[in-house]
């Protein structure tokens, strides 16, 4: 694999690394039917342009797509099952490192 490739993978990775864009991915995982910006933003007490540079920074990495309605913009999850995989495995990672902190502090206690 060229380094290229290990670029873009990087920048799908760091699209998802900041906290206000994991948590758009959960919570539309969560609800799984499309939103449209304005509810996104009064879902996370968010102004309207915050929530929408984030979408767009997801949209560009194919995270999430757009699906036009009308007047509405709604944005969804691209592809569920990678998303949730990436959550699931980051969920898994956190719940090990908390394990070994908690292991740790309880051998210092005895």
């Amino acid at each position: 694999m060229n380094f290229e490739t290990y670029e873009a993978k990087a920048r799908i990775v760091k699209a998802l690394a900041n906290p206000l864009r994991l948590a758009i991915c959960e919570y539309l995982l969560e609800v799984k039917d499309a939103k449209c910006v304005n509810h996104l933003a009064q879902h996370f007490e968010q102004n309207q342009s915050t929530i929408s540079k984030h979408l767009s920074v997801l949209q560009k990495e194919g995270i999430v797509v757009m699906q036009k309605e009308g007047n509405y913009i709604r944005y969804t999850i691209d592809n569920r099952d990678a998303v949730l995989c990436f959550v699931d495995a980051v969920n898994t990672l956190l719940k090990n490192k908390i394990e070994l902190h908690t292991r740790l502090l309880n051998s210092i206690g005895q």
